[in-house]
Formats: C-alpha cells, structure tokens, sequence
C-alpha cells in the first residue's frame, strides 16, 4: 500500500510503493503514453490524453476527466529537468486547477531496485505557497501510486 507524508514545512509531499517489479518495467509505465493510458483509469478519473518528450528539457501535459456526468477536466504539463532511465525522473508541473495556475511546482520520480522488485518514491515539492496543496496533494499520490503498482505487477 502506498503511503504518504507531507514535509514539516509543508512545502512537498513524500508519496511511497513497493512494486513487484524491476524499475526497467516501471520507468516505462511512467513515461509511454500508451502504459499510462491504461493505469491512468479509476472509478473516479481518466487520463484521456497523454504526451510525454522523455528527455531533457523535453515537454509532457495530460489531460484528466472526472468520470462523472458533466465531469471536471483537469490539465497539466510541464518541462523534464532530469531523466535518468529506469532510476530518476523530474520535471516541473503545472495545472489548471490550482488556485494560481502560474505556480509551479516540481515532482520527482525515484526508484530504487529491491530484492522484491522496486521503491518507488515520488516527491512533490514547491507546495508551501499554494495553500492547502500538500493536504491535497497528500491524498492524490498514494492512490495514483496504487494504480501504477497495480497495472505494473499485471503485465
């Protein structure tokens, strides 16, 4: 089970996976359109679009949509400020939903091999000056996490 811890300044969010899998199996699902495409469903969301340049300085956005009828549409894109296949992936992020679309904040990707597969960490930081955004940030990633573990260990 995923779990998540928001940093005593409040300014990031620590969100942790084991997933039975080696990181040359998950690195992918985090970048490949196709791969996130297919974690990217719950109950509740839908990642409907995804495009992702997998290098330095290279562009990504997603497009998420409530499942619900008349459901919200959340936009999101960024630039990659470090790639280093299958152990680290950063880049900035950037949505429509916030408060204050201009801020950016930063989520950063690590992975760790284990005997059981892989530590997935991510790391959401650049929080502080969005109020309530770790709170609700703190939510979000654990179940996201879930959902690659999910989709990684049956493939």
């Amino acid at each position: 089970m995923a779990t998540a811890k928001i940093t005593p300044d409040r300014d990031a969010v620590v969100s942790e996976i084991e997933i039975a899998a080696p990181p040359e199996r998950v690195f992918p699902a985090l970048i490949e359109r196709e791969q996130a495409l297919q974690w990217g469903k719950s109950d509740q969301y839908e990642i409907t679009e995804w495009e992702m340049d997998a290098r330095l300085g290279g562009r990504w956005r997603f497009v998420s949509t409530e499942r619900k009828a008349g459901g919200q549409i959340y936009r999101h894109h960024g630039e990659i400020l470090e790639i280093d296949p299958p152990r680290v992936l950063a880049y900035t992020w950037i949505t429509s939903w916030q408060p204050d679309p201009s801020k950016v904040t930063v989520v950063r990707w690590e992975l760790t091999a284990t005997k059981q597969g892989t530590h997935l960490k991510l790391t959401h930081s650049g929080l502080a000056p969005i109020s309530g955004a770790a709170e609700g940030y703190s939510q979000g990633w654990p179940g996201l996490l879930q959902q690659i573990r999910d989709f990684v260990e049956k493939r």
